[in-house]
């Protein structure tokens, strides 16, 4: 079975929301797994978030990429501004595709306008999931 590992620098709400993403549309399909550089506590309102489009991650942890390091994966998914360089693993992945999305946490105002700003980011992870499923697994809606 194909692995995809998705990495953001702390692994707390990108790329945790678009694990879930991924294994809601590959449906076991491949083994997704996300880490960090610098793990922190996934983030409430990404949690909140997911829950609300009916994806739980409240049970993920926050993992650090060294926990990975001789994991061989198909495909390392950037979801943040890091660079392939930051991703330093003992196997060569089969793929590095960088896609960073927006950062929630760098919204401001009341919790539920920051909510607003992680449910904007959560379609839009769940978007290119979909679309990933469906251009590298051939997986049809």
């Amino acid at each position: 079975m194909k692995k995809i590992l998705v990495y953001t620098e702390k692994n707390a709400a990108r790329s945790q929301m678009l694990q879930g993403w991924l294994n809601y549309y590959l449906k076991g399909k491949a083994e997704v797994l996300s880490a960090g550089g610098h793990i922190e506590p996934i983030q409430m309102l990404a949690q909140k978030a997911m829950m609300e489009s009916v994806i739980d991650i409240n049970k993920n942890k926050s993992v650090n990429l060294s926990d990975y390091q001789h994991e061989i994966f198909a495909y390392v998914i950037i979801a943040d501004s890091s660079s392939p360089e930051d991703v330093l693993l003992s196997h060569e992945p089969g793929k590095i595709i960088c896609h960073p999305f927006k950062n929630p946490a760098l919204a401001q105002g009341s919790d539920q306008e920051k909510l607003l700003s992680y449910r904007e980011v959560c379609n839009e992870i769940e978007d290119y999931a979909m679309e990933f499923a469906m251009k590298h697994f051939n997986i049809l809606q």
